[in-house]
């Protein structure tokens, strides 16, 4: 018979278990990772762009619109490059990245009214060389949506009559010294474009592969193609800097517009604090417990109905009493869930969105607004899109069994700037790794014992994480015999 298994109770579904090394929970040295986190009893939570897996809170976002939503799209592309440029012309070639797409932007953003008549202007030529109207009932009438891959294309293929119209615009009134030279892909040739794509959909290839699949690694290729000869001509530039700011208008815009649709456009910022079930996967230990130097903290849930939740304060918005948080499992799945990205445009007020996407210039409503008429169907929808979208992570990562706490806001603003508080009574108990110093323990021992003093708290709980050779696993006993006299 092998060893008995420890029962500690924390294999109950009520913890969360949070890896942190040493620093983080008792060093005041936040430049190295120390930000005292029991003392302070706080959790910090993090922007998804600084987690280690790079497709955080990506979706397999669609465009599916008729003829007014893509007549619309190439006016607001026009608009996001007219506001991208004048940041391209004021910054220095090395703070080129401070240069901001604006995908949020509609023509009341402009500062004023000779601006909204220089992208009138700007627009109106742009619109006229590519036929836009025309393309537009072209790319309503096609059989398969565009994916992110098929957009980029046709947007770098109508990027240099954008970048023509815009420049003779700028130079007409005296705020750049010259037009810009570039290549302009006649209006004929990018209608044949995306006549190919749906003449694949008619005469489906050979290969054991769904059409959609083959439109989009067309579309991958020919951005890929583009990115490697950026790459030629950035590493023969004498002058790196100043090629990396003329590619960035150049070439890189499309890519940075369909980026900033994705990230500004669907639903508010957001940040995540990340827990996992359970704390016995040694894989855990070594990546977020600092090699298993570090320490496990267990903290409490509370139930309602079907659900758990946990209360923390200091969220922008809330009061003082803090705002139950919704305990929320990563799905684990192999493609992100899909987003019909010109149906979630859910950071413009109604009016704004009506007025940008879904009606015309003269006033013609999309097909698909009908689908957005009932206001709290549709943000209930919306909403629950927006936390799939930040609670799904690869098979890859199946291993870390996780859970999150996800904060974000109908306002525009970083929801969680700073690291947000807990009550200490949340804190069930922490667990020291199997490589954690005796000094380390101590200190954390003392820490908690001065909060347990302080609120009258007897029941604080530590457990010792250690390898069972009989069972041939990680397992956590409890040290009963640590324990504080109140």
């Amino acid at each position: 018979m092998g060893e008995p298994k420890n029962t500690t109770g924390l294999e109950n579904s009520n913890f969360l278990f949070r890896f942190r090394s040493a620093e983080a929970l008792l060093n005041d040295d936040p430049a190295n990772g120390g930000f005292e986190e029991i003392e302070r009893q706080t959790i910090y939570f993090a922007q998804p762009e600084t987690l280690n897996d790079p497709m955080e809170g990506i979706t397999d976002a669609f465009w599916d619109g008729d003829a007014v939503l893509w007549e619309n799209l190439f006016r607001h592309y026009a608009l996001s490059l007219l506001w991208y440029t004048s940041g391209w012309l004021v910054f220095d070639a090395e703070e080129i990245s401070e240069a901001k797409v604006g995908a949020a932007l509609t023509t009341e953003s402009l500062p004023t009214d000779a601006v909204r008549d220089h992208y009138h202007e700007f627009v109106s030529g742009f619109c006229s060389e590519i036929r836009s109207k025309e393309l537009a009932g072209v790319l309503g009438q096609r059989t398969v949506p565009l994916r992110r891959e098929r957009l980029v294309s046709l947007l770098s293929l109508v990027h240099g009559s954008a970048l023509h119209h815009l420049f003779k615009v700028l130079h007409r009134h005296g705020m750049y010294p010259s037009e810009l030279p570039t290549h302009v892909v006649p209006a004929d040739q990018v209608r044949l474009f995306v006549d190919a794509w749906e003449a694949l959909v008619r005469e489906p290839p050979t290969e054991e592969m769904p059409v959609e699949h083959v439109l989009e690694i067309v579309g991958r290729t020919m951005n890929r193609v583009n990115h490697q000869l950026e790459l030629g001509m950035l590493s023969r530039a004498d002058d790196k800097d100043r090629a990396r700011k003329w590619i960035a208008l150049l070439a890189r815009f499309p890519d940075a517009y369909v980026d900033a649709f994705l990230s500004d456009l669907h639903f508010p910022p957001w940040r995540v604090a990340c827990f996992s079930r359970r704390c016995v996967n040694a894989s855990m230990w070594g990546t977020y417990g600092h090699e298993h130097r570090g320490a496990a903290l267990v903290f409490r849930t509370h139930q309602y109905d079907e659900k758990r939740f946990f209360r923390l304060q200091g969220m922008a918005g809330q009061g003082s009493q803090g705002h139950e948080l919704e305990v929320r499992p990563v799905r684990y799945r192999d493609r992100p869930p899909p987003l019909d990205s010109f149906l979630e445009i859910g950071v413009l007020p109604r009016a704004k969105l009506e007025a940008t996407w879904m009606k015309s210039e003269a006033g013609v409503p999309s097909t698909r607004l009908a689908e957005i008429a009932d206001t709290d169907a549709w943000r209930k929808a919306h909403w629950k899109k927006a936390f799939e979208r930040a609670t799904w992570k690869h098979p890859d990562w199946k291993h870390e069994d996780e859970l999150r706490l996800i904060v974000s806001s109908v306002f525009r603003g970083d929801p969680a700037p700073a690291p947000l508080t807990y009550d200490f009574q949340q804190l069930e108990g922490i667990v020291f790794g199997m490589r954690m110093k005796t000094e380390d323990k101590l200190r954390i021992a003392q820490v908690v014992e001065k909060k347990c003093r302080t609120e009258g708290r007897s029941d604080f709980r530590f457990f010792q994480a250690h390898y069972s050779a009989q069972r041939g696993e990680m397992e956590v006993d409890e040290l009963t015999l640590l324990e504080f006299k109140v």
